[in-house]
């Protein structure tokens, strides 16, 4: 006996018709009495006595409902606590590099636990390159990677932010009075800066200008943590050089001040990173609504 074939028994017995049955199990009439005919088929037994104004049991169809319907109520029970663990179950995990997202990512997970509350969403933070790996293995559901900096091209990607290199000057430095700044103004002071800013373009850009100024380039710290970074301009130990999403990081002592000349190509281009195999439905509701929340049109 199938479980299904019980079902449809069970609904045919209690309406005592086969139209009405099929109507609550929103299905067609033939395919219904065709399902009774293979359950009776299988055991040998008439369970039901047809008569134009309906049906009616036999004493064995008696005997089936009365061993039936304790039966699919556990199936029911089963199905309803097997559903219940996989929920519990149910985990999104997404690795993003520091400073990166960090206005989507949280307006997105509190919409994600409106539609999937049960989901437990993890948030790892990874430089650029593990991610796409760990994308790439499956051990992350989804990845918020710089772009530039990380090979994206084997999995599926769109831009969902894009930042400039900010100044974060000390609040009582002349520099804070300013809505915006010129590289040149930034030469005779001393900058903190990533480890990893110091070999890139910017720095190059930045020695330029301090040439042109006259000055020597003065890097004189260097920090691998933003709020690290934050606490020393607060400490008026120099100017950080910084995405600016980190305004989203207030720091009383900072201010955050725009750098006029510094070429579009020092922009840092941000993207989701995930892989073409089949995924949750939680794992595409958290794609739709970082794409919606990201203000950048799709390429």
């Amino acid at each position: 006996m199938e479980l299904r074939h019980l079902r449809h028994f069970v609904a045919v017995a209690e309406t005592q018709h086969f139209g009405r049955a099929a109507a609550r199990l929103g299905m067609a009439q033939p395919p219904l009495s065709q399902s009774i005919m293979r359950l009776e088929e299988s055991l040998g037994i008439k369970l039901l006595e047809r008569t134009s104004r309906g049906v009616s049991l036999t004493p064995a169809g008696a005997a089936l409902m009365a061993e039936a319907k304790p039966l699919i109520a556990q199936a029911d029970l089963a199905e309803r606590r097997v559903r219940q663990a996989a929920d519990e179950l149910a985990s999104l995990s997404i690795a993003f590099v520091p400073m990166c997202a960090m206005s989507i990512l949280p307006h997105a997970m509190h919409a994600l636990r409106k539609q999937w509350p049960g989901v437990d969403v993890r948030l790892i933070e990874r430089g650029s390159a593990l991610t796409v790996a760990s994308v790439k293995n499956g051990s992350i559901d989804l990845g918020v990677v710089v772009t530039n900096v990380a090979d994206v091209t084997e999995l599926e990607s769109i831009v969902i932010e894009r930042m400039r290199m900010v100044a974060a000057v000390p609040a009582n430095w002349p520099l804070a009075e300013q809505t915006c700044i010129r590289m040149t103004d930034l030469a005779a002071y001393p900058l903190i800066m990533f480890p990893q800013q110091v070999s890139q373009p910017v720095f190059a850009a930045l020695e330029v200008a301090r040439r042109d100024a006259g000055v020597s380039p003065k890097v004189t710290q260097q920090a691998r943590h933003p709020y690290t970074m934050l606490n020393l301009v607060a400490n008026e130990l120099g100017v950080a050089l910084m995405l600016d999403s980190a305004r989203h990081l207030p720091v009383e002592g900072v201010v955050f001040v725009d750098i006029e000349d510094l070429a579009p190509s020092f922009d840092t281009e941000v993207s989701l990173v995930w892989t073409d195999r089949p995924h949750k439905p939680y794992h595409r509701a958290m794609l739709d609504l970082i794409r919606d929340l990201s203000d950048l049109p799709l390429k």
